[in-house]
């Protein structure tokens, strides 16, 4: 026969507690605010049925002692189950009011979540007997019923403003002794920096554009400029493409060596000393990167909590793309907005509890193609406005020449008084072919921050060199120019 495990349970603290209770209106107000009926053990069923009785009594208005509880015990005809009057009067002549009630309840509450952590492993491996189809569905769903368990003895209490106060003092003051204005992880860019004075601990991060506009290329040169930047470790979570795709896209990127000639070897002695000194550069970073292809939540969570356990120094973890990650094998597509949502809610989560940054890339709607102007909207996030609600900040791209290399017309009313057309006077990137192969394919990008839960909201130009995968800051001569010209085209932000 097979030892059965007795149930964690600490008779004599609750009672500690229930005797406080009959003794102190304040403990109890403190013991009905911090405890649940379900914390209280089987192994003496009176207690479970004498703190249920206080929280009636409590309820009605009446005071909690010894007489009051008695009548309604009697009343409710409990006195028998409850222990009765001899039972309360043990425990108010017995148990003295401590000191340190939080200590004892903290006690009972240990034990209730122990309990409820063992009593889910039995019901996990219960359904284990019964058959698993799916291994991977089995895992996450486990996972997520012990994560559901463990969450609640990390509850905290409310804490107070003085003390709060304080703790944002004494972090003002970290910052006004720094010579900068980032005060989270560095995106790499001058213009960004700017407005979100850096990845903050804690953030969900959106970054959302069409297909092939830039945003993984984008997504990945935050990647390594953090990672560069901080020597800090780097989690990359590449959904689509494979771990030696995303290197040679990096390779490109920090030897400015096209990345056609990268996947065809048809490189020079110069290329080879290029890509030699930046394959050094790279080594000497801490960036991870994990390519499964279509990973579980469970899966990316599991893998970005493991490697902050090995690094805890864990800087910044970059995911492309949210519409990559798969909740369960059972996802039903008619729900897909529900899934997003709730991917979206994990990832916040994510980044609240391992205290970093999580930049997410994700994919926006085809109505942007729509408009005039092509410039997207929060509206544009695909599948689900939780996205927004969740996110911290949400970046969104635009590239005009995206939409002329595809044959579309992109309207300037937006941005131009009625009678004036300006925009031929702002400087533009290398047009012909031989310029454009000479500076690595430039473009211009605009990165529209059309949320900023805790800072400014606005737009940057960057410059994009689609051959190497590489974004830099314009030269501040062409940020005057460009403004110069905005301002005498009547330009409007962004909205």
């Amino acid at each position: 026969m097979a030892n059965v495990i007795t149930l964690p349970n600490d008779i004599e603290a609750e009672r500690t507690v229930l005797g406080a209770m009959l003794l102190s209106t304040d403990i109890a107000e403190v013991a009905l605010g911090s405890l649940q009926t379900s914390d209280f053990s089987d192994a003496d069923p009176r207690n479970k049925i004498l703190f249920d009785a206080m929280r009636a009594v409590h309820s009605a208005g009446t005071p909690i002692d010894v007489a009051t509880l008695n009548n309604y015990l009697v009343n409710a005809k409990l006195e028998k189950a409850s222990g009765g009057y001899q039972y309360l009067y043990e425990l108010a002549t017995t148990y003295v009011v401590p000191e340190n009630i939080d200590f004892y309840i903290n006690l009972i509450t240990e034990q209730a979540v122990l309990r409820d952590l063992l009593l889910k492993l039995r019901e996990i491996e219960k359904t284990y007997a019964e058959g698993v189809q799916n291994v991977g569905d089995f895992i996450l769903q486990s996972n997520d019923q012990i994560s559901e368990i463990a969450q609640r003895r990390s509850v905290s209490g409310m804490r107070s403003a003085a003390e709060i106060a304080r703790t944002v003092a004494e972090k003002i003051n970290q910052k006004r002794a720094t010579s900068h204005s980032v005060t989270g992880v560095t995106t790499g860019f001058a213009g960004l920096n700017e407005l979100t004075h850096g990845w903050q601990k804690g953030d969900l991060i959106i970054l959302a554009a069409r297909p092939s506009v830039g945003k993984t290329a984008l997504g990945l040169n935050f990647a390594f400029n953090a990672a560069s930047a901080t020597k800090a470790p780097v989690a990359f979570f590449s959904l689509e493409m494979s771990a030696e795709q995303v290197m040679e896209r990096l390779i490109a990127s920090c030897s400015y060596i096209d990345s056609k000639k990268i996947q065809t070897g048809r490189l020079g002695p110069d290329d080879r000393l290029k890509i030699k000194s930046a394959v050094s550069q790279i080594s000497d970073t801490q960036l991870f990167i994990d390519d499964t292809p279509n990973s579980k939540l469970g899966d990316v969570v599991a893998k970005a909590t493991k490697l902050k356990k090995t690094h805890p120094d864990l800087c910044l973890i970059v995911i492309d793309y949210l519409g990559r990650i798969r909740y369960s094998d059972k996802a039903d597509l008619s729900h897909q907005q529900q899934e997003v949502s709730y991917i979206s809610g994990a990832l916040k989560t994510l980044a609240r509890s391992l205290k970093l940054p999580v930049i997410c890339l994700a994919q926006l709607n085809r109505d942007v193609e729509s408009t005039e102007n092509k410039v997207p909207s929060l509206s544009n996030l695909r599948d689900s406005g939780a996205i927004e609600q969740d996110a911290d900040i949400c970046m969104l791209l635009y590239r005009e020449d995206y939409y002329t290399s595809l044959g579309q017309s992109v309207s300037k009313k937006k941005y131009s008084k009625p009678g004036e057309g300006n925009e031929e006077s702002a400087p533009k990137p290398p047009q012909s072919r031989e310029e454009r192969e000479k500076n690595g394919d430039l473009s211009e990008i605009t990165v529209i921050v059309a949320k900023n839960r805790n800072g400014s909201t606005g737009k940057v130009n960057l410059f994009f060199q689609k051959a190497y995968s590489k974004f830099s800051d314009p030269t501040t001569s062409y940020v005057n120019r460009l403004e110069e010209a905005e301002r005498d085209a009547g330009f409007n932000d962004f909205e």
